[in-house]
């Protein structure tokens, strides 16, 4: 990202966290984007090499991206791509801000036709979990991840879906590892999705592959052992 007063190139897209040179303080700026960033997808088991991976955010180069360090803030505009490890976020728009007292707020924005996405590996294990929603929200002092909008959720165990849910608005507890599904009073979110329906897919596992137990054998009385 380049000086606000500088015009922004539109041919190419721009990588946002290795062109703020131009800001003042832009360490600063990078250690606060990077981790209001990191907490859009927080969770309880996600890949944990994640956190020490370097973080790439770029954007298309059509509008500029905006650090503000007076009020701890960033806005990223125009095919926001985020990645760091296993984790990849798409949306039209982000912002991040963080408070005075270090909790932070993030969003994601997409639209119907394009919602905002995300991906990532599960800790230790060969699953990912994916989802989409035209709204991605963390709330950090509330350990709150919320998908609002047309809102799905989807595990993977390799490249096959295990289980998936979908609903107007979804809500991920980081701190109990619970998730609830539905409109709950939301405003517009119901009308995302077909009657504020939700619906919740589970996968029954494959049968075991391990041989069938042997049967009963009962040992052959002795030759004239009844008499």
């Amino acid at each position: 990202m380049r000086p606000l007063t500088t015009p922004l190139p539109t041919e190419a897209p721009r990588d946002a966290a290795l062109r703020c040179r131009g800001v003042a303080g832009s360490r600063t700026a990078l250690a606060l984007v990077a981790a209001a960033l990191a907490t859009l997808c927080a969770g309880a088991h996600a890949e944990k090499a994640d956190r020490g991976k370097p973080m790439s955010v770029t954007s298309a180069g059509q509008a500029p991206d905006v650090v503000d360090l007076k009020k701890h803030s960033a806005v990223f505009t125009g095919d926001v791509v985020i990645t760091q490890g296993t984790l990849e976020i798409h949306a039209d728009r982000v912002e991040v801000s963080e408070d005075p007292d270090g909790q932070r707020l993030g969003y994601a924005f997409g639209s119907a036709a394009r919602p905002a996405t995300f991906r990532q590996k599960r800790d230790g294990v060969d699953e990912y979990s994916e989802g989409d929603a035209q709204r991605i929200e963390y709330d950090s002092a509330a350990n709150r991840v919320r998908f609002v909008g047309a809102a799905h959720l989807r595990m993977l165990k390799g490249t096959v879906v295990t289980d998936q849910a979908s609903a107007a608005l979804i809500t991920y507890d980081t701190a109990t590892d619970t998730v609830k599904l539905g409109a709950g009073g939301l405003e517009g979110a119901a009308a995302s999705s077909a009657g504020g329906r939700t619906t919740v897919v589970f996968t029954p596992k494959a049968p075991s592959s391990a041989p069938p137990p042997k049967p009963l054998e009962l040992p052959t009385p002795a030759s004239g052992s009844g008499k």
